[in-house]
């Protein structure tokens, strides 16, 4: 039997003691155990659902440190409910499920898509076997002590963002955004043609000169910098720092080529030798550091002022956990009181398939920042498309309730009760509604769980009867029984009347 204690359908008693919580998940849950328990009854799983990746990981450790006080040991089945569908319901789902099975939580998983149901299987199987990897390499780190990480409640640690400092030419307040930065990498051949960059940067572009929007991404890191006589490569650049975007190139590089206004980047080796100090008077730093090395290696941090630090563990170095190294190097920096904002950096291997990417990346960098540890992230992948990178980056920003930058939904997998064609429809609801950054729209394809599983919806579309629908605002149905025709205008009107509709964008 499995106990399952549903995020938006706790009761008006549990509500009134612990209001909508995972606390109060939890507290339910156990309810239902104790009576089972009493009458003898062990034969049960614990289930707790969340469309909320955040709520969802929060709810089962708080569940676990009860059974730990309770000395029970009962097997935990998890899964991010109503996850959506394509990469954003793989990346809620790896965020989620990812994160405890990194901590070594879960026995059984579900990955809920509004796909048809065998799509659900391969994503399930590669995030299994992330957890199954991790477990048999034995992942992890030289055992330290955390005393500042926050397991039960979000408490997000806001590394100090750049502030401008005097003579400085261009403005450095931008290289970083408040709720969680995008960096991305950028080849030369790519400045070979500015307008292409601009855009795929997700800039908007006013008579070809970009300019910073709400999904813009915040600084780029290049490996290698066009020639000193490469005027139109060197403009491109300079435009882009002009608009406060971050340029991140290697020391070596700065020291050879110099480009104007950009900040090096150095490894802990490069500063203890004082190599750094080749550089003009001024130049920022962002700092390359692993989190595993001897703290007396990390000391050095003390002594420079770094604009941010990428965290990263090269991806064929197996028996290092990520996870484990970035939270070794968060409690350094908490115990030291060093601010740095810190950047998830991923590596990823030619030929890496964009279902492991995602997940991976939700698994790894997810579990971090749904702790509060981080302020952005910059994945590499050479032979992945540049907009499927952004856009991922993005996801994972928004899945881990940082930055939200466009439409958050919830849509559950189609079942016997679905009373419409939720794929068709849910599309068709996306189209018209995806460019309303802070608005959650639930489609749900009845009323038997719909309601309660849309918990952090702010509109739903509901099936309330074959070719009927429900129109919710928060948990409260406000119109029934709409011919489906009419539904998604009606959904639309709705948002309006609530004043959260924007028109979309003109295209360029």
């Amino acid at each position: 039997m499995r106990i399952g204690t549903n995020h938006g359908s706790l009761s008006d008693r549990i509500m009134s003691y612990y209001g909508d919580s995972p606390r109060g998940m939890v507290e339910s849950a156990f309810e239902f155990a104790r009576i089972c328990r009493k009458l003898d009854y062990h034969n049960f799983v614990f289930s707790m659902k969340a469309s909320n990746p955040v709520v969802m990981v929060q709810a089962y450790r708080l569940l676990v440190a009860e059974m730990y006080v309770h000395g029970w040991d009962y097997p935990l089945h998890l899964g991010v409910t109503e996850a959506g569908e394509g990469e954003d319901g793989r990346m809620k789902s790896a965020i989620g499920i990812g994160t405890l099975l990194r901590d070594g939580l879960g026995d059984t998983i579900r990955v809920s898509l509004t796909e048809p149901p065998e799509e659900e299987i391969d994503p399930c199987r590669r995030m299994a076997d992330l957890g199954m990897k991790a477990a048999e390499l034995q992942q992890g780190v030289a055992p330290f002590e955390e005393k500042h990480r926050h397991y039960f409640d979000f408490q997000r640690r806001s590394g100090q963002l750049p502030t401008q400092k005097e003579g400085e030419e261009v403005d450095f307040r931008g290289v970083l955004h408040r709720d969680g930065s995008v960096l991305m990498s950028v080849s030369l051949d790519q400045l070979k043609a500015p307008e292409l960059l601009y855009k795929s940067l997700a800039a908007k572009l006013v008579v070809g000169m970009p300019f910073k929007d709400l999904a813009t991404v915040d600084s780029i890191i290049l490996r290698e910098l066009p020639p000193v006589d490469d005027a139109d490569a060197r403009l491109a650049l300079k435009r882009l720092i002009d608009i406060s975007m971050g340029v991140i190139t290697p020391l070596s590089e700065q020291l050879t080529k110099p480009l104007p206004n950009a900040m090096a980047l150095v490894n802990l080796k490069e500063l203890s030798t004082g190599a750094y100090k080749l550089l003009p008077e001024g130049t920022r730093l962002v700092v390359s550091v692993r989190g595993d090395e001897p703290y007396e290696e990390l000391e050095i941090l003390k002594d420079i002022d770094a604009t941010m630090l990428l965290h990263n563990i090269p991806f064929d170095e197996e028996k290092i956990g990520r996870v484990h190294a970035a939270r070794r190097l968060f409690e350094y920096l908490s115990e030291n009181s060093l601010d740095f904002p810190v950047i998830h950096h991923i590596q990823f291997p030619n030929g890496t398939h964009r279902d492991d990417l995602v997940i991976n990346a939700g698994t790894n960098a997810g579990a971090l920042l749904v702790d509060g540890l981080g302020d952005g992230i910059l994945l590499e992948a050479p032979d992945q498309d540049f907009d499927f990178l952004r856009n991922t980056s993005f996801n994972l920003l928004q899945g881990c309730r940082m930055r939200n930058t466009k439409t958050e939904y919830v849509s559950c997998p189609s079942c016997g009760r679905t009373l419409f064609d939720l794929q068709e429809i849910s599309a068709q609801i996306r189209e018209k509604t995806s460019h309303l950054p802070g608005v959650s729209i639930a489609i749900m394809g009845c009323i038997v769980n719909g309601p309660g599983e849309m918990a952090d919806a702010d509109f739903g579309y509901v099936g309330g009867a074959p070719g009927k629908i429900d129109l919710y605002v928060g948990k409260t149905v406000v119109k029934r029984g709409i011919a489906m025709e009419h539904a998604t205008d009606a959904l639309i009107q709705l948002i309006k009347d609530h004043g959260r509709w924007v028109d979309p964008p003109a295209e360029e």
